[in-house]
């Protein structure tokens, strides 16, 4: 079939279902909420025929690049208030029916030859994201807060179900995997999914869940039966401490969910000694609430969890990439964090308006995290850089740090900066 005759007949289907959407709305048969699910899940069948559809990459991309303009014309025009009312009848903020379209384009492009894998992610999108919001909204009672919403744990269990589904069936009746390597898979594939969407907010689920699930999934298919397993149960193990310590730390859902996909990250990226490191940073926090005036005690979001893990994780996927060495890119993942935790404990005496920055102890701090460097092939005077600069990170921080607004994103975005410079500085003799 002629490309342009696909695109036509998938934006009249589209259109279709957006128009009975909106009709269901105005006639009040359908709430704003459950039409928009009643949209999603319709697109997301419709763009499932695409490998099937189309034999060109570029016109899915010519598809979704039309399809954002249409949806940016309909919500910013008088539009809105009627053909849009499907998807623009609720009040929060989201920009999710923009990223759909640029979600199927891009994963469409990355799994071009790769249909089971293109269906599996869109699927996630389509179903389990869908079965999360309705079974939340209808049954959800034991709830969660992140920085954009609050959630359900019967949405999130919704979703976890459905997602394993979705995953495991298509592999299990399209593949010629093992019973045993599905079921790793899929229990991988909708822990990592779940947490995904709980930690995000206004929409950008649509784009983050397809896209990193079809990455993950095209990596692990490659590995063999016993590293997917030890990995499925890393991310597990996880999951499992973050809720079992949950009247210890003061992560909100958000900031938990984000904490289990960090960890992760860090195992599949690093390895053991890179995941350690992190789990010292989490038992620092646990130490540091146990001991500290419950006037003082906050609740942090995934801005936290944020700052970071971008600094840190950013030198793991050059390693990744070969870049630079692996070896090298470890050890920067650990001096990063080493140099993170002094940091972390500078700003926690600031927070408590104390006249020090305790830098003996933030030195400290950073020697035990940096002590997992003992797990690689690293010769010890690589740390003495890290070691120099521990002290005067802290102080720097403890200075720049506001404590009127403490928790506020603008400190985090300090704390991400100042632990990239540092650890790029007591890395760079070893680039050369």
């Amino acid at each position: 079939m002629h490309p342009a005759i696909s695109i036509i007949i998938t934006l009249a289907c589209l259109g279709m279902i957006i128009l009975l959407s909106a009709w269901g709305v105005k006639t009040k048969k359908l709430s704003g909420e459950l039409a928009r699910k009643v949209v999603h899940v319709g697109m997301g069948l419709i763009c499932m025929s695409f490998p099937w559809l189309f034999d060109s990459v570029l016109a899915v991309q010519l598809l979704g690049a039309f399809a954002i303009i249409t949806l940016l014309v309909i919500r910013i025009t008088k539009l809105r208030k009627s053909v849009g009312t499907a998807l623009f009848s609720i009040e929060r903020l989201s920009i999710g029916e923009l990223l759909f379209p640029l979600a199927v384009a891009w994963l469409f492009t990355l799994s071009w030859e790769q249909p089971i894998l293109y269906c599996i992610s869109l699927l996630l999108l389509t179903l389990a994201d869908t079965a999360g919001a309705l079974a939340g909204s209808k049954f959800g009672k034991a709830t969660y807060q992140t920085t954009a919403a609050t959630k359900s744990c019967e949405g999130s269990i919704a979703f976890l179900i459905t997602a394993f589904l979705c995953t495991s069936l298509p592999l299990y009746f399209f593949t010629g995997l093992s019973i045993g390597l599905i079921l790793f898979l899929a229990m991988s594939i909708s822990l990592f999914s779940m947490a995904v969407e709980g930690a995000s907010g206004h929409g950008l689920d649509n784009l983050l869940i397809p896209i990193g699930s079809f990455l993950l999934l095209d990596y692990y298919i490659g590995l063999s039966d016993h590293l997917i397993m030890i990995r499925s149960l890393v991310l597990l193990a996880l999951l499992c401490m973050l809720l079992l310590t949950r009247r210890m730390h003061t992560f909100d859902g958000g900031a938990t969910l984000t904490s289990m996909l960090f960890g992760f990250a860090a195992f599949a990226l690093g390895g053991i000694p890179c995941l350690l490191a992190a789990v010292l940073v989490f038992l620092r926090h646990i130490m540091t609430q146990k001991f500290m005036h419950d006037k003082y005690v906050i609740t942090h979001s995934l801005n936290t969890i944020v700052a970071i893990a971008i600094p840190s994780l950013f030198w793991l996927t050059l390693g990744r990439g070969e870049v630079i060495d692996y070896t090298i890119a470890q050890f920067a993942f650990i001096s990063t964090l080493s140099l993170i935790i002094a940091m972390l404990h500078a700003g926690t005496q600031k927070h408590m308006q104390r006249d020090s920055a305790s830098l003996v102890h933030a030195l400290i701090l950073s020697m035990v995290v940096l002590s997992t460097v003992l797990l690689i092939d690293v010769p010890l005077v690589y740390t003495l850089p890290t070691i120099m600069l521990a002290m005067p990170a802290a102080r720097f921080y403890y200075y720049w740090a506001e404590t009127s607004t403490s928790h506020h994103p603008r400190n985090w975005l300090k704390l991400a900066l100042l632990a990239m410079l540092c650890s790029a500085v007591a890395t760079f003799p070893y680039l050369l």
